[in-house]
């Protein structure tokens, strides 16, 4: 009895003075209001994988080689770090590449630690050529929020090559100084180098060779640390600066001595400014281009890097006024609709839900009461969001959209008490809303809490569920908890005011009492007739529903298929293809050229990426590509100003890329339903075995029977045995001859 007296008095007192409570409950809101308008935007939460990407090159080495004395060796001794979810490698001519992916649990920091560590170990079996090994880190921060394209504009005196050498020093140097970018990496090829084109007759009038020019430009172009001199006050640095960097330089590097004159370098061969021969490139919006990524920090927020890089970039722009710099991908747009949509979705199921609450009410100041509850709930949801670091994104929002219909649950169940008590039983108003809040305080609490409760297993679920999930649940939870607080502090406050007195009942209450007499009662009172005739005849609907169930579970759910998400229509389409195993990057581009042909000859196109190849220390752009692999980002405008759905465009341009000669892989996805940047094929089979000859035989028997099923688009493999090798046997004796 005594409990019931505190608990009376403490509602009672909060009533006479609400003063401070409400001031913290306006303080939160305020709080909400702020962090609305300034908590950071995102398609979906940091969701991927920690991933370490390992490049190993090695100068002149075949694919075959790279797989046998380095690949395999790395991907044995990495596969036994601890909490490697998988290994994957590529090997190419002269590069290794192998990526490891871990657990959650692993951190980025611990496991590329544990990556060099594994490295070291095993670096005396590696071949001694080899260059060292290249380690990135690998997340959610790589994918890049920007793309930009940069090449010379009509007239001026730049080309590829030069704007390379901007992009590489001046400009990215710009881009790495704006706060929020974490770093710009650049791609495209044509890598500036001096080329030494040795002139043979000039060379065997000097009774020279080749070896002469090669040790000659390895002994003087050379920079050598020779130690230091220490004193008793002093120390100095000596070092002997051989490194020539510049053309005329170059050529006065002495190859021999001979007794009319030294002879250089100059005499023997010409030298000339070129680029390194491509094995990659760059295309934005249909032009030859040097692309720049734009990275955010891995704790950053990819709409603080956009802003800030949008405010910085009228500037750079004016700084280099003789390059184009075009925007040829972004996540921008897909975030801004995607929550612009949310957003959108929430007002509506806001007004739906206020006038499901009138209709069946019939009472617009109780209704309205109701209201009142939601905008005080949403920003006090916000405010700790804000506090916990959490994004405005899919996740989030579509708890706070799910959350509309629970968080009235606990205002109305308080309304109707207090009306009871005021118009039922003739209480004043004041006494009314005490007793009526009294009588299902604890109650209301209990089915708070237990809804709470029954969402915490989801939040240490584990694994990739509980990433995307535990915002969604936190979000859900936190919306619960703040109905209750606002539904036992400011509905009652406000009660007295909208609640007591008789009322003339106006026209849209007497529209909304005519749909409840004849639309809502009636479903009411055939619900209330089949639970009682269910509850008298139990078997009837047991049994039934029993093997109803057991059909769904076998027939239905089959049919229905499941996903990791739904699909959705972004606007963004990929495409991965891979020219003929020997094609050269002049013949890549053709066919590039052809596909971005086919983009642009369909409506609402806004821009297009493509990226061929890889670079060493580049990871944004794709690490392991090689020369004859592309992939295509093209950008269409949104579902509502398009006739065809993204899935219609697809199909539309696997028919007419069937065309386009040279291609031995063609895929076509959409871009953005999912939270894992890696886009990997519904359906992965894995061959493995010891003789890639059988396995290449195997492969093709797998694939001609996997295009015999209905609804694959496309079958592609990881790697097939149809690139040309030239296998040079040396005469030992007749080399020797010949010295």
């Amino acid at each position: 009895m005594s409990s019931n007296k505190d608990t009376r008095s403490f509602i009672e007192g909060f009533l006479a003075s609400p003063h401070l409570l409400m001031s913290l409950i306006f303080l939160a809101v305020a709080l909400g209001f702020v962090a609305f308008r300034s908590m950071p935007l995102n398609l979906f939460p940091d969701a991927n994988y920690p991933v370490i990407s390992v490049i190993i090159p090695w100068p002149g080495a075949s694919a075959s080689d790279v797989e046998d004395k380095v690949t395999r060796i790395v991907e044995k001794e990495l596969s036994t770090i601890d909490l490697v979810r998988k290994v994957k490698s590529v090997s190419q001519d002269e590069m290794a590449a192998v990526s490891v992916e871990f657990e959650y649990k692993k951190g980025l920091d611990a496991a590329a630690t544990d990556v060099s560590n594994a490295l070291k170990k095993i670096e005396a079996r590696l071949p001694r050529d080899i260059k060292p090994p290249e380690i990135f880190r690998v997340s959610d921060a790589t994918a890049p929020v920007f793309t930009l394209a940069l090449f010379p504009k009509p007239g001026t005196h730049l080309d590829l090559e030069k704007v390379r050498q901007l992009a590489d020093n001046e400009i990215r140097e710009d881009f790495l100084r704006i706060p929020g970018v974490s770093n710009a990496e650049v791609f495209g090829g044509y890598f500036p180098e001096l080329t030494v084109e040795v002139l043979p007759e000039r060379l065997h009038a000097h009774g020279l060779s080749l070896e002469h020019v090669i040790l000659a430009l390895r002994g003087q172009n050379v920079n050598i640390p020779d130690g230091l001199i220490v004193s008793r006050n002093n120390q100095f640095l000596i070092k002997t600066h051989g490194e020539k960097l510049v053309k005329e330089k170059l050529s006065s590097i002495v190859v021999s001595h001979e007794p009319g004159g030294d002879v250089h370098l100059g005499d023997v061969a010409r030298i000339k400014t070129a680029y390194k021969e491509r094995q990659s490139l760059y295309r934005g919006n249909g032009h030859a281009a040097i692309a720049i990524n734009i990275l955010r920090p891995e704790k950053g927020h990819v709409t603080t890097t956009i802003a800030a890089l949008e405010a910085a970039l009228p500037e750079i722009k004016a700084k280099y006024p003789e390059i184009e710099f075009q925007i040829a991908d972004t996540q921008k747009n897909i975030i801004e609709t995607s929550i612009d949509n949310m957003v959108d979705a929430l007002r509506d199921a806001i007004i739906m839900t206020v006038a499901a609450i009138f209709l069946f009410l019939a009472n617009i100041r109780i209704s309205l009461l109701a209201a009142i509850s939601i905008p005080f709930t949403y920003f006090m949801t916000f405010a700790g969001m804000y506090l916990l670091g959490y994004e405005l994104n899919i996740v989030t929002l579509t708890a706070v959209i799910v959350a509309v219909g629970l968080l009235l649950d606990d205002a109305i169940v308080v309304i109707e008490n207090i009306e009871r008590h005021y118009h039922s039983l003739g209480k004043p108003i004041t006494r009314a809303v005490v007793d009526g809040l009294n009588e299902i305080l604890l109650a209301d609490w209990a089915g708070t809490y237990t809804t709470v409760i029954v969402l915490l297993p989801i939040m240490f679920i584990g694994g990739y569920v509980q990433r995307i999930l535990r915002q969604f649940t936190v979000v859900l939870a936190l919306s619960l908890i703040a109905s209750y607080i606002i539904s036992v502090t400011v509905i009652p406050l406000l009660a007295p005011y909208l609640v007591q007195g008789k009322h003339k009942k106006n026209f849209l209450e007497k529209l909304a009492d005519l749909f409840g007499i004849y639309i809502l009662d009636p479903v009411r009172d055939f619900f209330v007739q089949l639970a009682h005739f269910a509850i008298r005849h139990k078997l009837l609907f047991i049994i039934p529903g029993i093997i109803l169930f057991g059909i769904s579970m076998k027939v239905v759910m089959p049919l229905a298929g499941r996903d990791l998400m739904p699909p959705m229509d972004t606007g963004i389409v990929k495409i991965a293809f891979e020219a003929e195993s020997d094609s050269s990057i002049s013949q890549v581009e053709t066919i590039a050229k052809k596909v971005e042909k086919i983009l642009e000859g369909m409506p609402g196109l806004k821009s297009i990426s493509t990226v061929v190849g890889s670079e060493p220390g580049v990871v944004s752009f794709g690490t392991g590509q090689i020369p004859q692999q592309g992939l295509v980002t093209a950008h269409f405008v949104d579902r509502f100003h398009r006739k065809k759905t993204i899935w219609q465009m697809e199909q539309e341009i696997r028919d007419k890329a069937k065309d386009i000669a040279g291609v031995k892989n063609f895929d076509v996805f959409e871009f953005g339903a999912t939270p894992l940047s890696s886009i990997s094929a519904p359906v992965d089979i894995m061959l493995t075995g010891p003789d890639p000859k059988i396995l290449d035989r195997l492969a093709n028997e797998v694939a001609s029977r996997l295009m015999q099923v209905r609804g694959l688009t496309t079958v592609t493999r990881s790697w097939s045995m149809d690139k040309v090798e030239i296998l040079v046997k040396v005469n030992v004796e007749k080399a020797k001859i010949y010295g």
